[in-house]
């Protein structure tokens, strides 16, 4: 493993800054998963027919049919990051990932802030993606999908299951995730099929003919908006990072959860291209959006009626139970590094011995998703506020992937003059990566309703508070750990 140069010599007398600066020594399972479960989790934490069906609506208007090409563009940063994310996993294996990397190399101050981002990010990306589960179940029982009492029953046991799994172990999370990942996707590539036989075969009435301007960035006629379809896009990449989250417990660590986020984003990336493009135009953007509380329900009644549309809901539904299981997981294990590091309460950083997972953490992030799903039900407010929800949840993404970016750049940054193989994939790459995700953010936030702003500004402040806390209160070491970079004259990049 690569081994970086400390930039002080001079060695810590406190015991927990000793600790602080070592690199991860926490008791969770050691080699539980492959690289094929860490991958498959990664693409899961995406939840590719729960992403779609909450956005497909709002990127078709965005981008002006451009979907495909925004996506495709916006997977070329994706993998720059996702490189970052392989790079500096070859330092330090921690499950608290960028929180520790940022820290550590340029500023634990700015490591808190970017463990804060993540934590709301993923907080957020779960609201987001468990708000229509228990519609979902409904339709595909043929209930009444508008009954909150029946939404809110289904959404709780369905979370509470997954949450259960969690604690148990990574292990039953893997098998759990494989399992549901190869029906969901299966249902999924049977329904692009048959709406690409439909748009550009049978063309029935009410689709939408596609045309070769699908895939430009800007849609049809350069109508479109490239960086409204690129936050669109970031919302439904977001979660790719979670095989990180788990490299401590990883076969390989040092190796596979780095090759698990890039065939991660690689696979995403095709995925949600062919996926917009199939589906889109199944039905017009007016009668897609009019459908947004059941979208993909909506399209696949459109393609195959009904009972048949009903596979399409247990797609939704499993992809759900996918996507919520593993922010759950990511939130517990960057909690728990958090926690480790007395930056957050103890509790977090608590681990059980006989499961040897986060369960205090675990349970908290568990139960927070299901008063979010309760609430959403019962407030038609919170519900209105769903755009915002995503868009929030992207620019977070966004910008704690941008700084990761810079970590890469700045910990690496004396491989920077020897060669310009070198430059290019620890320098030029990671920081024009960093650009876009700022350029998105920043343009954004410009357009940003009062409540996506007050939104931002609750999380900003929550954050100052927790670092006060933490730095006065707790008395953290980690405010106290040394920057480190990488000596290429006494270390090697690959382990």
């Amino acid at each position: 493993m690569a081994s970086p140069t400390v930039e002080s010599r001079e060695m810590p007398s406190d015991p927990k800054l000793v600790a602080a600066e070592e690199p991860a020594a926490h008791g969770l399972e050691r080699g539980a998963i492959g690289l094929l479960q860490s991958t498959v989790i990664g693409v899961a934490s995406s939840a590719p027919a729960q992403s779609t069906a909450v956005s497909i609506g709002a990127l078709i208007l965005a981008s002006n049919y451009g979907g495909p090409g925004a996506i495709l563009v916006l997977a070329l940063p994706m993998l720059a990051i996702a490189f970052c994310f392989q790079r500096l996993n070859l330092w330090e294996q921690n499950c608290g990932a960028s929180y520790v990397w940022v820290g550590r190399s340029i500023s634990p101050y700015l490591g808190f802030a970017v463990g804060w981002l993540m934590l709301a990010g993923y907080l957020l990306g779960t609201a987001a993606d468990v708000f229509p589960i228990g519609p979902s179940v409904l339709a595909l029982f043929g209930a009444n999908t508008s009954s909150q009492l029946g939404a809110i029953l289904s959404g709780t046991i369905l979370v509470a299951g997954v949450t259960a799994f969690a604690v148990i172990g990574v292990q039953l999370t893997a098998r759990f995730q494989l399992a549901i990942a190869a029906v969901e996707y299966a249902i999924l590539v049977v329904f692009c099929v048959i709406g690409l036989y439909v748009e550009f075969i049978s063309h029935p009435a009410g689709t939408v003919h596609p045309t070769l301007a699908w895939l430009s960035p800007t849609g049809v006629g350069g109508k479109g908006s490239l960086v409204a379809g690129a936050l669109i896009a970031v919302y439904l990449f977001s979660g790719w990072d979670t095989s990180m989250y788990l490299n401590e417990e990883t076969e390989r660590p040092e190796r596979n959860p780095g090759r698990a986020v890039l065939l991660a984003v690689a696979i995403l990336a095709l995925f949600y291209a062919i996926l917009m493009f199939s589906l889109q135009g199944a039905a017009s953007s007016a009668a897609i959006n009019a459908h947004s509380s059941s979208t993909l329900v909506y399209i696949a009644h459109q393609l195959v009626g009904s009972p048949w549309d009903k596979f399409m809901a247990f797609a939704i539904v499993l992809s759900v139970l996918g996507t919520t299981q593993a922010f759950i997981v990511s939130t517990a294990r960057i909690s728990y590094s958090m926690g480790s590091d007395d930056v957050m309460p103890q509790k977090f950083g608590e681990i059980s011995r006989r499961f040897r997972t986060p369960v205090f953490a675990t349970v908290f992030f568990g139960l927070v998703t299901i008063v979010v799903l309760c609430l959403y039900v019962l407030s038609a407010s919170l519900g209105a506020a769903f755009s915002s929800i995503v868009n929030v949840s992207g620019v977070l993404f966004a910008l704690f992937y941008a700084f990761t970016g810079i970590a890469t750049a700045w910990f690496y940054r004396r491989l920077l003059a020897r060669s310009t193989k070198d430059a290019l994939l620890v320098g030029v790459l990671p920081l024009a990566a960093t650009a876009v995700l700022f350029y998105i953010a920043i343009k954004s936030i410009i357009t940003f309703t009062g409540t996506e702003r007050w939104t931002l500004a609750a999380i900003a402040i929550s954050g100052a508070t927790m670092l006060l806390v933490a730095r006065l209160v707790y008395q953290s070491a980690f405010f106290r750990i040394r920057r480190t970079a990488f000596d290429p004259d006494t270390a090697a990049l690959e382990p």
